[in-house]
């Protein structure tokens, strides 16, 4: 994954949106918390794994054929109406679009945010990582108990409140102010629930983020 280029994608749009928006000079961080924290519960919502009272638990990694709706059969008899129930032929029957993966598209809507408070924060160096702090063997499979301490830290990143003493402390034995390591650390964790918790390969984050980016640089187009 090419953080450097994604950062450089994310400013670019930010920077789109304050100017058409008029919104230069406005503070936008706290909007920014809030709407990552929408699109973390977006992306659990789609994976499902905490949903103990559904018999249907799976991660929603495809979408419904906008042919169908998701039926997979409907009256496909072109101008004259015959009554005659079909086979989808968009879906085969399946009632599926392969091309879409809600779970993947929320999650690079994660990124899009982690990356923009980043950016605003003045915290791209936060993004840098280890390779093996993405170890698998690492990851338990805790779902719940990852995406729970994920939007722990993310908080503590907004709410700590340590003065510039401590902050040289944290800076000596952690590398970063507070803040900027507890905002380190939610995505490490991010990072871990989608590559190790759900099997995105880091080529395949980079491709829907580059896909999603472009769709919002299109909605800014069209006036959304």
């Amino acid at each position: 994954m090419h953080l450097a280029k994604l950062i450089e994608m994310q400013k670019d749009l930010d920077g789109r949106i304050r100017k058409e928006k008029g919104l230069e000079g406005e503070e936008l961080v706290p909007n920014t918390f809030v709407a990552l924290q929408v699109e973390l519960a977006e992306f659990a919502n789609e994976g499902r794994w905490f949903k103990h009272w559904k018999e249907d638990r799976a991660p929603r990694t495809s979408g419904k054929c906008s042919n169908c709706q998701g039926k997979g059969e409907g009256f496909f008899s072109g101008n004259r109406y015959t009554g005659n129930i079909e086979v989808c032929v968009a879906c085969d029957g399946t009632g599926i679009n392969e091309k879409e993966n809600p779970l993947l598209e929320e999650f690079v809507d994660g990124v899009h945010f982690f990356l923009s408070i980043a950016i605003q924060n003045g915290w791209d160096d936060a993004l840098y990582i280890y390779e093996e702090q993405l170890d698998p063997g690492d990851f338990d499979g805790d779902l719940t108990a990852w995406y729970l301490e994920l939007t722990y830290f993310l908080n503590k990143s907004y709410f700590e409140n340590s003065n510039e003493e401590e902050n040289q402390k944290w800076k000596k034995y952690y590398g970063f102010p507070a803040k900027q390591y507890w905002f380190r650390i939610a995505w490490v964790m991010f990072l871990n629930i989608g590559i190790n918790g759900f099997g995105f390969s880091p080529e395949q984050i980079e491709q829907a983020y580059l896909a999603k980016n472009k769709v919002n640089h299109d909605r800014q187009t069209n006036g959304y």
